[in-house]
């Protein structure tokens, strides 16, 4: 990563084709296009901006997927103080435009909000201004057709060099406008919500109903993750594992000596050391990229199938590394999921070389969800029997 000047005032942040087509892959989950394309972007400019800010700032934590469901913005926590990255394709620098969720739900809330105008295709993101919380409620003009505060190029502090020195040295300006509290959110409400919002089919859930219905679902942390959910499982679709026991097998799903060439004979060791059966089965693999987590490191998924007598099939999962890496990065983890509920998981420690599932029954008509995670980085595969 490389950190180049435009203006004397601005930052242009280079991105690499590898982050492009990381965001693109992992942008793939989300419902529809629209949230699909909200995710690539703001992850291009998120992973910009911390590999650049990491040698000297460690974010606390990202809260990301569940945000990304149509409301632009990625928001990260550094030393003491929130920062809202808002990406936009815009060609012009007229205007900030933030979303009412942003500035208006009291938890979600920023210190700063930094313009970030975002070329997709192209090689990197440029920086070239902010504001504050209290300045964008005071300055800016809401739109209540699209439900987003609009803060003219003009009352932006166009200088980055200031934002840096502003952040640094003077933790006693004001940035937050006092926000009254949205109204409670009956139970019983926030079911139906859930259940309706849910649905794949309804484009926009933002603009769906009144905001402080919408604003107070978001605020509660497990209803914002159930509507992620469900809005993700109304749109997966899953590996067919029956197929298999017929021969058929999807283009990403390889066999082991296709995927890891000379590195299969130690491989089919582990197999053999846990268990008999499974080397017999029925095995598939897939590479699965780390990405940003871990430069140029992949990591491969292993499924094997073993059919069994009264239309159940067991299932065994591993984890090992690829690439010609002789261990799986230190406390990745690799999960069953049923209904987003996590049954079992496992995570590898140092001078792992692989790690696995214990076996597991799954009748025919079943599905389970199998999750690799390292850090920010999360893949879920899906399955069906």
């Amino acid at each position: 990563m490389t950190f180049t000047f435009t203006e004397p005032t601005e930052w242009l942040l280079e991105i690499s084709p590898s982050l492009q087509a990381q965001s693109w892959q992992q942008s793939q989950v989300y419902a529809t296009s629209s949230s699909r394309w909200c995710a690539y972007i703001n992850q291009i400019c998120l992973y910009a901006f911390l590999d650049w800010i990491k040698t000297e700032y460690v974010p606390d934590a990202t809260d990301l997927p569940a945000f990304w469901d149509g409301v632009n913005g990625t928001a990260i926590a550094v030393g003491g103080k929130r920062i809202l990255l808002i990406p936009s394709e815009a060609i012009d620098d007229s205007e900030l435009e933030v979303p009412q969720e942003w500035v208006d739900i009291p938890s979600w809330a920023a210190d700063y909000y930094l313009a970030v105008q975002v070329k997709p295709d192209g090689e990197s993101v440029r920086v070239w201004g902010y504001t504050t919380h209290q300045e964008l409620k005071s300055r800016g003009s809401y739109d209540p057709i699209d439900r987003t505060y609009c803060m003219d190029a003009r009352h932006l502090t166009k200088d980055l060099n200031a934002f840096w020195m502003t952040y640094q040295f003077c933790w006693g300006e004001a940035t937050l406008a006092t926000l009254n509290p949205l109204p409670e959110l009956p139970a019983t409400q926030a079911e139906n919500l859930l259940q309706r919002l849910g649905s794949s089919s309804v484009t926009f859930p933002r603009l769906a109903v009144p905001f402080s219905l919408w604003g107070a679902l978001l605020e509660n942390e497990q209803w914002r993750q159930r509507l992620y959910q469900n809005r993700q499982t109304s749109n997966q679709v899953r590996e067919n594992l029956s197929q298999w026991l017929e021969g058929v097998y999807s283009a990403s799903w390889q066999t082991l000596e296709t995927l890891l060439g000379s590195n299969f004979s130690s491989l089919a060791l582990n197999l053999r050391s846990t268990s008999g059966s499974v080397e017999s089965g029925i095995r598939r693999a897939k590479l699965i990229d780390l990405g940003m987590q871990i430069e140029s490191q992949s990591v491969v998924l292993l499924v094997a199938l073993i059919p069994e007598a009264n239309r159940q099939v067991s299932v065994r999962v591993q984890l090992h590394p690829a690439g010609g890496e002789l261990y799986l990065p230190a406390n990745i983890k690799l999960a069953l999921l049923s209904s987003a509920e996590t049954l079992e998981q496992i995570q590898a420690r140092s001078q792992d070389d692989y790690v696995q599932l214990p076996q597991f029954d799954v009748e025919i008509g079943e599905h389970f969800s199998i999750q690799v995670a390292l850090d920010n980085f999360q893949i879920t595969e899906d399955f069906v029997i």
